[in-house]
């Protein structure tokens, strides 16, 4: 909610401040719509629009902020559920928790490691110092270790995983919404405080076929 009052307050500055720039370019608009959509449509007047982006784009940012935190806990929640149940470190990258999402111990992703080096390494070119290269830089040691309870443990990690990555969707989706939002707000206030002396026109001309063109002539 504290951010939701900056986000507000930060709105009502931006119109304040741009109402007396009616005689400066239309930067200003633009500037303040992107920052915060409907900003510059409520600073030229038009408080409808203004008021429905402006309230998209609070709905957007809310989503956004909700969704982070429970992503966040989400992570949090996989990680100390690896940590008692499997054994695993603290503060490891996420290439480490999706493995012990794949395997159920670092000694059967090793032994997977192994077979794929020997096989291409050892059989297929013959180089065993990129064999033992390569085993070095991918496998687990010791300290890296894991070991899940049971296929249920690792069965609901995975679940904790997928509820993760679902909730990660949803808030780019709000992020795209705010990036979107703000991308109509800049067209509209363009539009609404291009220059009037060039306007727009709107006219017919005639085709070889005797029939009609309708015409949009639109300067800026």
């Amino acid at each position: 909610m504290r951010g939701i009052r900056i986000y507000l307050l930060t709105a009502l500055l931006l119109v304040t401040a741009a109402l007396p720039l009616f005689a400066l370019p239309k930067a200003a608009y633009l500037g303040a719509s992107a920052v915060v959509p409907g900003t510059g449509e409520l600073a030229l007047g038009k408080t409808a629009k203004g008021s429905v982006l402006l309230g998209v784009d609070i709905l957007a940012l809310s989503s956004y902020w909700a969704t982070g935190r429970q992503k966040n806990n989400l992570i949090n929640s996989y990680q100390r559920y690896g940590q008692v149940y499997a054994g695993i470190p603290e503060d490891m990258p996420e290439s480490y928790y999706q493995h012990i999402q794949e395997y159920a111990s670092s000694e059967e992703f090793n032994q997977f490691q192994e077979l794929m080096a020997r096989n291409y390494y050892l059989i297929y070119s013959y180089d065993p110092a990129n064999y033992d290269l390569y085993l070095a830089e991918n496998t687990y040691p010791q300290d890296e270790a894991w070991r899940w309870q049971s296929e249920q443990h690792q069965q609901h990690y995975r679940k904790l995983r997928r509820q993760t990555q679902t909730v990660k969707m949803y808030q780019n989706l709000s992020l795209g919404v705010m990036l979107l939002n703000r991308a109509i707000s800049i067209i509209d206030v363009a539009l609404i405080s291009r220059d009037r002396k060039n306007g727009s026109t709107l006219y017919f001309t005639p085709l070889e076929s005797a029939g009609l063109m309708l015409n949009y002539q639109w300067e800026f």
